[in-house]
């Protein structure tokens, strides 16, 4: 969600300042736009002036930049930058605001790379090998791909072209045995990749595939590389290619569909070819999602976070609340308690496994000590103030992650990763700590207790089996070893496993922020919900916003080496939090209330595209804190309903019908 020290800052500002008098009536800024590249500096400068036009002098002016993950602004109007995107530069005098508007190119490369998509580079006569130029700026961040993302400027060369011809675009052609090597250039950049041609032990090639599928399934198809005498031919490599709108096959020979129809496949190895035709059926999924009962929060009240655990249901809130719910009866939940805590934000509420222990993490509170909150949960529906941890994570809280006794802690000051042990939940303590390194300054925003660093954001936290998954906004999935032993960490020292990034800058609209939000862990994938919101979305107004966002399918079989294989992408709403179960993904979507998405089986694609999702319920209401306007936090199931809190509206509770449902 929009945190409040991101969204709703300005209306802070403005609230808190004390007016000149009727002096300022205006405020210009300039430059009234600028564009500048990621990692430079700028310098703003405003003056203030009265109705008749007249400068008025001397007034204190408070700057902001508010997509924190572009840019901060200091006290003087000097901005730093930081990725790219755009974002508002205001300037506040006296209470009036004024603004300009400043455009972040990406930085240049500074490292280059070459990726075969389709396999290694050992090849025989007749093999075409498609090769892809991937470029980094210096701090890691990937620039897209020369095939898939306009990469511009790559030169390709061959330095034996008659063992191995590249044409401009990369495609390798092997011609004779013997080795080479491919250079890609980009500017003073160079990559190089060797390729190996042999002479072909392939006699022939036949392909093995299922009669018929259904769209969005994935098949499995096997190509059987022969030598002479019909034994298997060793190292035939297989490229494979499909025919037909919405479908696809990966380099492993996975094959998914969008549409149904016939689809001829190809498989060619070592000169050899064959053919295969795939039918795939339409999906008829009979499942629906209907709504069983709303619960609506008082006027005025915008909740947050929901977690369902035995008979009861704890929802925070963005203020000062935690609500809690008896739902013996999901189709009349009952409000039991309501506690308050000293806060502006009440993120990320969880309750250990058993249900005894529920820890709230918090934000914003009056005296600047933030952190988390323990309850005893012995009487569920009455929870009891037990402790406070504010030591190390002050600055505030985002999210809260409870694994077994140990909360992992996202800390809002530095960007980092705390773990609290609370096997004693009286006196709580740290036994660790660990974070991505900052390249840059930290750029405080300039209210008191907004403590955040721009550069550096974790906003979500997930831990299974010793291993916990960071969704860490700019700077994508994070995966530690906290005790699982494949990088000998531990819960003392967590160990990086692995790191997946991609370009946030290439998926969303300019002047919205966005970054990687949510992390689930389930079977082989883990699943990334980006949030993607204006700039100057402003929590407190009753006005709507619009909200952006995917989910990423990553596939994790080999933790060292993540990939993303699917994508859900929502039409014209967001994907907030993230649970997966019995093989359906229940979204809080946003502005498009609960989505329930079939991820049964293999994924490969576009989930929606192949009608993977299984139902949806709008969550506004006319009531709500913003009319007519669903804004859904949290999706959860819970004894087979479905458990959700939309900003806006209150609690709901729906479930899944018509078909197997877990």
């Amino acid at each position: 969600m929009p945190q409040t020290h991101v969204a709703s800052i300005l209306a802070l500002l403005v609230g808190g300042m004390t007016p000149l008098g009727a002096q300022v009536a205006a405020v210009d800024v300039s430059p009234a736009r600028a564009s500048v590249t990621a990692g430079d500096t700028i310098r703003f400068r405003a003056v203030a002036k009265d109705s008749a036009g007249r400068v008025v002098s001397g007034a204190p002016i408070v700057w902001l930049a508010p997509s924190f993950d572009v840019a901060g602004a200091d006290s003087t109007g000097l901005v730093s930058t930081h990725r790219p995107g755009q974002t508002y530069v205001f300037a506040l005098v006296g209470g009036t605001p004024g603004f300009a508007v400043l455009d972040v190119a990406e930085r240049s490369p500074a490292r280059l790379e070459i990726a075969s998509p389709e396999g290694g580079a050992d090849l025989v006569p007749g093999d075409v090998l498609r090769l892809e130029a991937r470029a980094y700026t210096a701090l890691g961040d990937p620039l897209g791909t020369s095939a898939a993302h306009g990469l511009s400027g790559v030169q390709w060369q061959s330095l034996a072209p008659r063992i191995a011809a590249v044409t401009p675009g990369g495609l390798v052609r092997a011609v004779a045995a013997g080795r080479t090597t491919i250079v890609a250039s980009l500017g003073a950049l160079t990559a190089r990749a060797d390729v190996r041609v042999r002479a072909s032990p392939v006699a022939s090639v036949r392909i093995t595939a299922p009669d018929q599928i259904r769209v969005g399934d994935v098949a499995g198809l096997t190509a059987h590389v022969l030598g002479s005498g019909g034994r298997p031919a060793p190292g035939g490599r297989v490229r494979w290619s499909v025919t037909g709108r919405g479908a696809e096959v990966d380099p492993e020979g996975r094959f998914v569909a969008s549409l149904p129809g016939t689809y001829p496949v190809v498989a060619s190895a070592g000169g050899r070819v064959a053919y295969a035709e795939v039918r795939v059926l339409p999906r008829r999924d009979p499942r629906r999602v209907e709504a069983v009962a709303h619960f609506a929060t008082p006027a005025g009240v915008q909740l947050g976070e929901i977690w369902p655990v035995g008979d009861v249901a704890y929802l925070s809130s963005i203020g000062s609340q935690i609500y809690v719910f008896d739902i013996t009866n999901p189709a009349a939940p009952a409000l039991t308690d309501s506690l308050i805590l000293d806060a502006r934000l009440i993120n990320d509420v969880m309750a250990t496994a058993d249900g005894k222990i529920l820890v709230a993490s918090r934000e914003g509170a009056s005296t600047r000590r933030n952190g988390i909150v323990f309850f005893d949960c012995t009487d569920p529906r009455h929870p009891k103030l037990i402790s406070e941890f504010t030591e190390t994570v002050t600055g505030g809280v985002h999210s809260a992650f409870v694994y077994q006794r140990y909360v992992f802690a996202t800390d809002d000051a530095t960007g980092s990763l705390r773990i609290i042990d609370f096997s004693d939940p009286a006196h709580p303590r740290q036994i660790a700590r660990w974070e991505v390194e900052s390249p840059t300054p930290v750029t405080a925003y300039p209210v008191e207790f907004l403590n955040v660093s721009p550069q550096r954001y974790l906003h979500d936290v997930y831990v299974e089996n010793g291993l916990a998954y960071l969704a860490y906004w700019r700077d994508g999935l994070i995966i530690l070893d906290v005790g699982n032993g494949i990088k000998g960490g531990s819960i003392t020292a967590p160990k990086l496993v692995s790191q997946y990034t991609y370009n946030h800058a290439e998926l969303y609209p300019p002047g919205f922020i966005a970054g990687t939000h949510a992390v689930f862990r389930a079977g082989n994938y883990v699943y990334l919900g980006d949030e993607s919101y204006p700039a100057i979305a402003d929590l407190a107004s009753r006005e709507q916003f619009a909200t952006r966002g995917r989910m990423h399918v990553i596939d994790v079989s080999d933790l060292e080496h993540p990939r993303e294989v699917a994508f859900y992408e929502p039409l014209e709403f967001g994907v907030h939090n993230i649970f997966v179960a019995g093989g359906l993904a229940y979204l809080g979507a946003y502005n498009g209330g609960i989505r329930v998405v079939d991820v049964s089986g293999e994924l490969r694609g576009d989930l929606r595209a192949q009608g993977r999702v299984v139902g949806s319920l709008y969550t506004g209401s006319l009531e709500g804190f913003r009319p007519n306007m669903a804004l859904a936090w949290s999706a959860i199931p819970h004894r087979g309903f479905i458990f959700a809190a939309d900003i806006n509206s209150g609690l709901w509770v729906a479930r899944v019908t018509g078909g197997a449902v877990p």
